[in-house]
């Protein structure tokens, strides 16, 4: 089956807030945001099962939220939550030696939508209506 693994990352940034001031965050986001990308785009798995763009939002107490669809074919919803995981914890040491610590990972699964593949199959492979 095909599932659609609806990703979350809770990061802490550990901002260092005191050197630095909360103008200083605002000006750094950009930066934080291309930092955890590159780490994501050099994995050599992680990269090819993200479906769409990664969504960061900035939470208080210098958090981020990274959210993504993965999408993946596996055996079951379990594996295919289990597969999403496993993907981020591959990244997790990289993060890390940047100064980005996850927090928590959510993957929720939900079954992807296979209508347009049976409208494609009707197309090509039309019923016989005398049957």
């Amino acid at each position: 089956m095909d599932y659609i693994v609806k990703t979350g990352i809770l990061i802490y940034t550990n901002f260092n807030t005191r050197e630095f001031n909360d103008l200083m965050y605002e000006s750094a986001k950009p930066h934080i945001v291309e930092d955890i990308k590159s780490v994501i785009e050099k994995d050599s798995t992680l990269p090819q099962y993200i479906d769409g763009d990664l969504t960061f939002r900035f939470l208080s107490d210098y958090r981020i939220l990274l959210k993504y669809q993965f999408v993946c074919n596996d055996e079951n919803e379990a594996e295919a939550e289990k597969f999403s995981k496993s993907c981020v914890e591959d990244i997790r040491r990289e993060l890390d030696e940047k100064g980005y610590h996850i927090g928590r990972i959510n993957c929720m699964v939900e079954e992807m939508d296979m209508k347009w593949l049976d409208e494609l199959e009707d197309m090509v492979f039309p019923k016989d209506p005398s049957l």
